[in-house]
């Protein structure tokens, strides 16, 4: 069983896959950073037959990993971070953009002041 869309919460990649080694036990595994979570068939009936099943794997992660971090990717930069700042960009990319930014404007104002078009 593959699941695609759903997003691994150590790593923050959508490479999260159910196997099923034997009758009574379900292993979800990340291709990824090789995240493991060992599971009953029962508990992965009640969770996978429920909506919101991506919370509840989060939720059985950090239940086995509670000093771990949610991870997230920048949109610019493309590199995980625990914490991403404004518009899932994270603080060096927006940094970066705010300089660029600055700089633009500076550029513009001395254009406009001296008339060079």
């Amino acid at each position: 069983m593959d699941l695609r869309d759903l997003h691994c919460p150590q790593c923050g990649e959508s490479t999260i896959e159910v196997q099923t080694p034997s009758d009574n036990e379900i292993w979800i595994k990340c291709g990824t950073c090789n995240l493991f979570i060992g599971l009953s068939e029962e508990e992965w009936h009640k969770i996978h037959n429920s909506p919101n099943l991506e919370e509840k794997i989060r939720r059985l992660y950090h239940k086995d990993h509670p000093d771990i971090k949610k991870v997230q990717t920048c949109r610019l930069c493309s590199s995980h971070h625990e914490a991403v700042g404004v518009g899932g960009i994270c603080n060096p990319c927006l940094y970066k953009a705010l300089i660029i930014l600055v700089i633009v404007m500076v550029i513009a104002s001395f254009t406009v002041w001296f008339g060079i078009f």
